[in-house]
């Protein structure tokens, strides 16, 4: 019965836990429309005065419903005034209606005439977006060198997107040779400047839950709580297995989550590095609790195996360092190393735990 209670108490925090975050949300959702409709208003009235950055701005709200409801002709009608008096930005938001097909039919010569007066201007949006159709041949012949010409343009005045995208040429190989270390050398100039795409290349944000993801997480999740239930096996070993469990749940759903973010690299190893030794510490509980295949007479053996691996897959990581210079600048090198290393270390803190636990029980029982 206590267990029971245990199980209740658990579902009703994760249940009241999500409930406050759904509230928070509805409640942030709310602000922010309100802040918009004023935004908006006041927004209207500079317009209504011939200024073209208003204009230009109420098109965007339109385009995006934020303070009004969306409407693409309203957008298409006030872009075309801040065009009519040469304003760049406006130019640029033209010519995305005609690349996307936005209130009028897609067309992406219409769209290259605008984004290149708008360039002509100096706006770096409309570079990057120039570049992009040159890169993936979208109104004009493909042509990388003029990619990258357009792209530097763009990064010339710090424009994170087309850092992000030269990062891409520069990753893929695209009018330059493959060089993995300038690709994410502008990754981290983009990411620095809060580009969300940037961001998730280098691990800062989560790529969100795919379905092979989604799958694993929830079978973790159902047997987690089936070993939170009494059965024949001792309760208290189970109940350590499953809440480890959901532990390694919640860690993996925040890592994988496009609402996750961490401020650093640094930060994004320290945490798969804490994750993983979890995800060590929960298999080497789950195997003890399922199956014989581990008694304390094993325990130093599989302490040495572990630490034999430890050792092995280190200096091999150092020597391939060093034979490959600038590998750790790579993340997704770095969160191999840490990963690993951090299951590697958790499987050995549990078996030394347990053969502690074990040994200490053994000469009680001999007493």
């Amino acid at each position: 019965m206590k267990s029971s209670w245990k199980i209740a108490l658990i579902i009703a925090f994760i249940a009241v836990l999500c409930g406050s975050a759904l509230l928070w949300r509805v409640h942030k959702h709310k602000a922010d429309e309100e802040k918009f409709v004023e935004a908006a208003n006041a927004c209207r009235l500079r317009a209504a005065q011939g200024d073209p950055k208003a204009e230009s701005e109420l098109a965007y709200m339109y385009s995006h419903g934020e303070g009004v409801p969306q409407d693409y002709s309203e957008t298409l009608r006030w872009r075309r005034k801040a065009t009519d008096q040469g304003y760049a930005d406006g130019e640029n938001g033209l010519g995305y209606m005609y690349f996307y097909g936005q209130g009028v039919p897609q067309d992406y010569q219409e769209a290259f005439r605008w984004y290149s007066k708008a360039a002509d201007h100096g706006d770096a949006k409309a570079q990057n977006s120039i570049a992009l159709m040159y890169e993936q041949g979208q109104g004009v012949p493909q042509d990388y060198a003029e990619a990258l010409r357009w792209y530097h343009k763009a990064v010339d005045q710090n424009y994170a997107r087309a850092q992000y995208n030269l990062g891409n040429m520069y990753y893929y190989g695209r009018g330059v040779p493959r060089d993995l270390a300038e690709a994410y050398r502008w990754y981290r100039k983009a990411a620095n400047q809060k580009d969300e795409y940037a961001q998730r290349v280098l691990g800062l944000r989560g790529r969100g839950i795919n379905t092979f993801i989604a799958a694993m997480l929830l079978v973790t999740t159902l047997g987690s709580l089936l070993l939170l239930i009494p059965g024949n096996r001792p309760q208290r070993s189970t109940t350590r297995v499953g809440l480890v469990g959901l532990c390694c749940v919640g860690m993996a759903l925040y890592a994988h989550s496009r609402f996750s973010f961490f401020p650093s690299e640094l930060a994004v190893n320290g945490f798969n590095c804490a994750r993983y030794i979890l995800v060590g510490i929960f298999l080497f509980l789950l195997i003890s609790v399922l199956t014989s295949l581990v008694a304390p007479k094993r325990a130093k053996a599989l302490l040495g195996i572990l630490g034999t691996i430890f050792l092995i897959f280190n200096v091999f990581s150092i020597g391939f360092a060093i034979a490959h210079h600038g590998v750790w600048s790579f993340p997704p090198a770095d969160r191999l190393f840490f990963s690993t290393n951090g299951l590697l270390v958790g499987m050995s803190l549990a078996i030394s735990l347990w053969r502690t636990k074990a040994g200490q029980v053994a000469v009680v029982g001999e007493q």
